[in-house]
């Protein structure tokens, strides 16, 4: 069934791109050839150097060729046409041909194209950018061994952290830009592909990404106003370009395994610490094995046949992806097509992930000032994860004593005859969990350029997304057997539908060559339309019809919701700078969102900046080592509105009544008390930056500070509950993040064959609560602290508030004169943090969950056709809650029932034991204040070594590229945090390495 949906799939592609292609051929059948004479010459660099592969194109036509490796070409042209020599990162050369026969051309570097940094709504050189955006090299993205653009992002930016959400196939990440600013207003950037803002930074394929910007200050947000409160990540995908069609490809295929940073108790092991448990119940004295251990258990243990469970759950797994592109243009017209396709097999068996993704982009020039365009893409994806979670802790825990199958080879559902440990097996072949997503993304826009300086653009998209959840659980599965042999399931279907119409209008211009103003004003409407439909099934009698079969559950429970929500806008730039030194840019956004309430749906966001590139004053010219350095100042405001709909408004919830012995629908007054003067999240920032390049930018650093204060925080406030509502959305307090962030790119080696970069960056971030209701209720003098939500003046938005174990008693102690005189040898001892004698609320301690900081170090290195790469990231003072070292249902408890990660405990005989001696009957006292671990970490993050061609062998088989490579992602991890992953705990999918090799080529 997965491969004819794949067919399918590729069928609906083949529709979908089969008019562009008929359009695209009959272009290129159509070209005419001018008779004339023939021209040769050769195109070398402003250094001398032959160039090879410059695209050389009659003008007005698409007649055109290419140098060759030595830079030399021939086209047969006439008199007076003019040819047009191009060549990516150097400035274009045009030349009227007259009576010659030679024509050699010298084509200089174009620091302009190569520097130009996308901003919102148009483009600046990167020297004259005065306001905090990091671009990420595409180069750098697609390295990394992913699906995930996400993961690609990770240490790549300043300033930008990302961790893991699921390290499943096809699984994301979550991406912070300077830290969290909102307690429940949402803390995800917006993400903004070709001025068209789309749901998912995987929405774009990355082997199409031409460019990607990282807005981080509130003077590069500010223009994207509304939601930009979280920082905006701008991708511009990959254009057609005038010349010949190229054809590139790039794809690699490999394997995938998992690192774990702990060890579960073996078989011997865990028959041990099960004595210890009923020893510890049995007045320190040890029973018989026939007395704790069950028949089944009892076998293992004497013939010393154990159960490795995570032999029998995790695999190899593997990965391939794989891109193709066509590009080509004249003077008229160029398109972009690409197709990807990536498949991976999970680490656990029966998970697994494949994605087809078209792009279609194309411009049309209809007159020398008019201009349309169209980026199109399309994607489908598809994933199975049967209920990975409830496996891998079944895994870990379920005891390695006893047999996992029955005598006629089908799978015990009980291996060691307890109820508490249930063959983890069983579920990967009786659960199925397939999700189905689909996005389109459609954008057209006109450009009118009725004279020099001045455009505008119509910008118009439509983006849809689709999303289908089976799930089913069989009468055979876990969930089944304990529901008496009846299946259940559920079928989920969502649909967001958005569209957008911008009006854009830019005008540059100068006044007497020095003043150069830039002035850019957009009018925007936006809205976004959500369904959803949930049916959960229980009881389900068969298994014939699978979850095809839910009309005949006992139970069927449907739940439907969805909402609207639209944002009408307006916004306004003007940047001025004189002589490219002194830069000044000031900008305000105004936003109407229909989230809020009537009275404040309206908010404005300003903004300001300051720059100053002094290395071109006159004062700096006879320092010959500093060759860049730019003083930049910002401060400005975003918004946040990062709500569901109607969530101002007074809301019903649906009770069923039965009248006349008929059952009616009817409603209650919800329990959230609506709040008319809701309204916008503003976060302010202030940032201050230096930019420094020496000995002609071998070494090149950036150095920023920021501040942001967030206000009129989105929080759900409890209410008395005599009032009638358990709780009312306001604003309240006031959330600071102030931070620092340094990069630095130097050349260690730079010579023609022979290079050697090193690359580092630095991100410290600290994140506080400045006030919160305005309350003081004890009349100390100082605003309350929320301690129920666990938030506190002064400290971050997650903490963990909880006692702080010291130690472990030991025998001899003075345990009755201590601050837990009810405590016994082997028992937890606790930080008396208040020196009262006493353990109570005053001595529980605030640990931040956020890092103290984070940062890569990387290197690179070319020896002619050799490259090799790699990144080491890290994140220091770090602190995760792993259940895994106290819960019951996650082995940590020490009762000897279920298996779990492996402690030194102690014993009588093992004093020096850091864990509580274990305990048939309950929990050891206090364990759960054992669950804090640091969750620091340094990682091999990625390494590629590759090899490319010679162009002498390349022109010899009519290639421009061929390269082939190897890449190892995530392969060493250095932690104290005891799971597969430090940024997850061990029942969530395993962050996989892997291993990988590719082939690039191009035509």
């Amino acid at each position: 069934m997965k491969n004819q949906n794949q067919k399918n799939v590729l069928l609906q592609f083949a529709a979908y791109l089969h008019w562009g292609l008929i359009v695209y051929v009959c272009l290129i059948c159509t070209n005419t050839y001018a008779q004339g004479n023939t021209i040769t010459g050769t195109v070398v660099d402003d250094t001398g150097l032959p160039l090879g592969g410059v695209n050389i194109l009659i003008e007005g036509t698409t007649i055109g060729t290419q140098t060759d490796f030595d830079g030399n070409y021939a086209i047969s042209v006439s008199s007076g046409q003019k040819l047009i020599f191009s060549f990516v990162g150097m400035k274009p050369v045009s030349v009227t041909v007259e009576n010659q026969d030679i024509i050699n051309v010298t084509l200089e570097s174009d620091s302009l194209l190569d520097n130009v940094v996308v901003i919102g709504y148009g483009t600046k050189k990167k020297s004259d950018v005065i306001s905090s955006v990091a671009r990420v090299e595409t180069e750098d993205l697609v390295k990394v061994a992913t699906s995930d653009i996400g993961e690609m992002l990770r240490g790549k930016a300043a300033g930008v952290q990302v961790t893991l959400a699921s390290g499943a196939p096809g699984g994301s990440s979550t991406i912070r830009i300077r830290g969290q600013r909102s307690i429940t207003g949402g803390n995800d950037p917006i993400i903004i592909a070709d001025g068209v803002r789309i749901g998912s930074i995987n929405d774009i394929n990355a082997n199409d990404i031409e460019s990607l910007e990282v807005l981080k200050d509130a003077a590069a947000q500010a223009i994207y106003g509304a939601r930009a409160s979280n920082g905006v990540i701008l991708i511009t995908t990959k254009r057609g370009k005038e010349g010949r069609m190229s054809v590139s490809y790039n794809g690699f295929s490999g394997l995938q395994t998992i690192n774990r940073n702990f060890d579960i108790y073996s078989g011997e092991e865990f028959a041990r610490l099960k004595r210890e448990a009923f020893r510890t119940n049995n007045g320190g004295v040890y029973r018989p094995d026939a007395d704790i251990f069950s028949t089944l258990e009892l076998e293992s243990v004497e013939s010393g046949n154990y159960i490795n469970w995570e032999d029998l759950i995790l695999r190899t797994g593997q990965t391939q992806n794989h891109a193709l592109s066509i590009s080509s243009g004249t003077e008229k017209f160029s398109i972009f097509s690409s197709v990807n396709y990536i498949n991976t097999k999970g680490v656990i068996p029966n998970s697994d992930y494949h994605k087809v993704g078209l792009r279609l982009n194309a411009d049309q020039k209809i007159r020398d000032w008019l201009k349309i365009g169209l980026n199109t893409s399309f994607q489908f994806s598809g994933t199975n994860n049967p209920n990975n979670g409830g496996v891998l802790l079944n895994a870990i825990t379920t005891a390695p004593l006893g047999r996992v199958y029955n005598d006629d080879g089908t799978l015990r559902w009980l291996p060691g005859g307890f109820e508490e440990n249930k063959n983890p097996l069983i579920d990967l072949e009786e659960t199925t969990n397939q999700v189905r997503n689909r996005n389109d993304i459609l954008n057209v826009f006109v450009d009118v350029m009725p004279f020099e300086g001045f455009k505008y653009r119509l910008n118009a998209s439509r983006r849809s997304w689709n999303y289908k959840r089976y799930s089913y659980n069989t009468s055979r599965s876990l969930a089944g057997i304990a529901k008496n042999g009846q299946g259940s399931g559920a079928i989920q279907f969502q649909d967001n539908v958005e569209w957008q119409i911008e009006n854009i209008l830019t005008y540059d211009f100068n006044i007497k060559e020095v003043n150069h103003f830039a002035i850019t004003a957009v009018q925007s409407v936006s809205e976004t339309e959500y369904n959803n439909f949930v049916n959960e099934a229980d009881r389900i009698p068969n298994d014939i019809l699978g979850i095809k079969g839910l009309e005949g559950a006992f139970l069927n429970t449907p739940s439907i919701s969805g909402n609207k929500r639209g944002i009408v806008s307006a916004v306004g730039r003007i940047e001025y700078d004189y002589d490219n030194k002194y830069y000044f840019t000031v900008s305000g956004r105004a936003d109407g969102s229909t989230v809020f309430g009537k009275n404040n749906k309206w908010a404005f966001f300003p903004a300001t900046n300051l720059g100053w590139n002094v290395h071109r004053e006159d004062f700096m010219k006879n320092i010959s080592e500093i060759n860049n350095l730019k003083l930049r100042f910002s401060y400005g405001s975003v918004g946040n509105e990062g709500i569901s709909p109607g969530q101002s408004q007074s809301t019903a919830d649906q009770r069923g009544y039965v009248i006349d012995g008929n059952r009616v629908s009817g409603y209650v007054p919800g329990t959230t008390l609506p709040n008319p003067d809701l309204k916008w999240e503003t976060s302010t920032t202030f940032n201050a930056a230096i930019d420094l390049g020496l000995f002609n930018n071998q070494i090149t650093s950036t150095v920023e500070y920021y501040n942001t204060r967030t206000k009129d925080l989105l929080v759900a406030e409890a209410l008395d509950p005599s009032s009638g509502y358990t709780s009312k959305l306001t604003n309240i307090g006031e959330i600071e993040n102030a931070g620092i962030e340094v990069t630095l790119n130097a050349d260690i080696i730079r010579k023609e064959d022979f290079k050697v970069t090193l690359g580092a960056s630095f991100t410290k971030n600290k994140n506080k609560i400045i006030s919160l209701y305005g309350e003081d209720a004890d009349g100390d003098g100082r605003e309350d602290d929320d301690v129920l939500n666990r938030r506190f003046i002064g400290y971050p938005i997650g903490v963990f508030y909880q006692y702080k174990p010291v130690g472990i008693f030991q025998e001899g102690e003075n345990i009755a004169g201590s601050a837990q005189p009810l405590a016994l040898p082997g028992d937890i001892k606790l930080q008396d943090t208040n020196g009262d004698g006493a353990i109570n609320d005053q001595d529980r301690v605030i640990t931040s969950q956020a890092p103290d900081w984070f940062g890569t170090l990387s290197l690179g290195a070319e020896y002619k056709g050799f490259d090799m790469s790699a990144d080491i990231y890290t994140v220091q003072g770090v602190t995760r809650n792993n259940p895994f070292l106290y819960g019951y249902q996650e082995g940590g408890s020490l009762r000897g029932i279920k298996n779990g990660i492996r402690q030194n405990y102690w014993t009588p005989e093992n004093p020096g034991g850091d864990f509580p001696r274990p305990r048939e009957g309950n929990d050891p006292a206090n364990i759960y204040f054992l669950g804090l671990q640091d969750a620091s970490y340094v990682r091999l993050q990625n390494i590629t070594l590759g090899y490319t061609l010679p162009e002498e062998v390349l022109t010899r088989f009519g290639l421009s590229n061929l390269r082939v490579y190897t890449t190892g992602s995530n392969l060493v991890t250095i932690t104290d945090f005891q799971s597969f992953s430090p940024e997850r705990t061990p029942n969530e999918y395993p962050e996989p390495v892997t291993v990988v090799v590719g082939l690039q080529f191009g035509f």
